[in-house]
């Protein structure tokens, strides 16, 4: 009599590793996935369009080829001096790019180290930083901005000091959260009664085991000042014309955005992908980071 044998069913394992581990569950997020895709295209593109294309020849040298419609000599079509209108939006996503992630950057920079030492020390030290913090977040983040902008005066410079500094106190505020949970630890305590210096505690332990909920924070916010950017230039209160920034784009096209709407939507549609793109990975690292989503996949 022959054994009937089973067939053996392939076994599924995580790999080892934490980040393999959010890797792995991030992946199954399609639309997460869709994002990152898109977000590698727009980033490559706007580093690459400075070397396939020249601004000056591309995007200023057809004077006479005013508000022509998207064609295929013009994919988005020109505006009213004539302007190339998709090399303008390729070399606006340089700006764009640079405000969202060079801004949440350095926002997280001082958060890190505000919300950190805050929730470490304790006491008096938590009690001064949060104070301020506090105070700070009264003031509405776009009206900080642009009181900011109005003091040092509308250009790239101040449009990216003032979106830092506006959003300085939420991630103090978050990162403080996030460590309050980490610092109490057994591992903590053992680092301390080591005679760890309280700066490497921090850098070595306390950060690395918070930088999940602080990436998926980041990621949220990059959208908003994304937007923030774009609307600050789009009332002439960021970066100034002509330099080819996307809100700058939407409001030298608002006059005649009947008459010739793609003056608008494609400078719009850039801002909404964009932004769209960085919400939904946010979403992915949310879901990813979380443990107990991780183990229901």
């Amino acid at each position: 009599m022959g054994l009937i044998r089973k067939k053996k069913q392939p076994v599924t394992q995580l790999p080892q590793g934490q980040a393999a581990q959010i890797w792995h569950s991030f992946r199954k997020n399609k639309a997460a996935m869709i994002a990152l895709v898109v977000l590698i295209i727009i980033v490559v593109l706007a580093i690459s369009c400075g070397f396939v294309f020249d601004y000056e020849t591309d995007a200023l040298g057809f004077s006479n080829a005013r508000l022509e419609t998207p064609s295929a000599q013009h994919w988005f079509g020109t505006d009213n001096f004539g302007r190339d209108l998709f090399v303008r939006v390729l070399f606006g996503a340089r700006y764009s790019l640079v405000f969202g992630v060079g801004c949440a950057l350095l926002s997280l920079a001082f958060g890190c180290l505000f919300g950190a030492v805050a929730a470490y020390y304790g006491g008096r030290v938590d009690a001064v930083i949060m104070r301020i913090v506090d105070a700070v977040m009264c003031i509405p983040g776009i009206l900080l901005a642009l009181t900011i902008v109005a003091v040092a005066g509308a250009g790239f410079k101040s449009l990216l000091v003032a979106i830092t500094i506006s959003n300085i106190p939420g991630f103090t505020r978050m990162v403080r959260s996030v460590v309050l949970s980490v610092v109490t630890q057994d591992y903590i305590e053992a680092a301390r009664s080591c005679g760890t210096k309280d700066s490497a505690i921090i850098l070595r332990h306390v950060l690395p085991n918070a930088v999940g909920p602080i990436l998926v924070n980041c990621m949220m916010q990059i959208a908003g000042m994304i937007m923030t950017a774009a609307g600050m230039s789009y009332i002439s209160m960021g970066v100034q014309s002509p330099t080819p920034e996307w809100g700058n784009m939407l409001s030298e096209g608002m006059e005649m955005m009947r008459r010739f709407p793609h003056l608008v939507i494609f400078p719009g549609l850039a801002i909404l992908v964009t932004a769209l793109s960085f919400n939904l990975i946010g979403d992915g690292l949310a879901d990813a980071v979380d443990p107990k989503r991780r183990r229901s996949d």
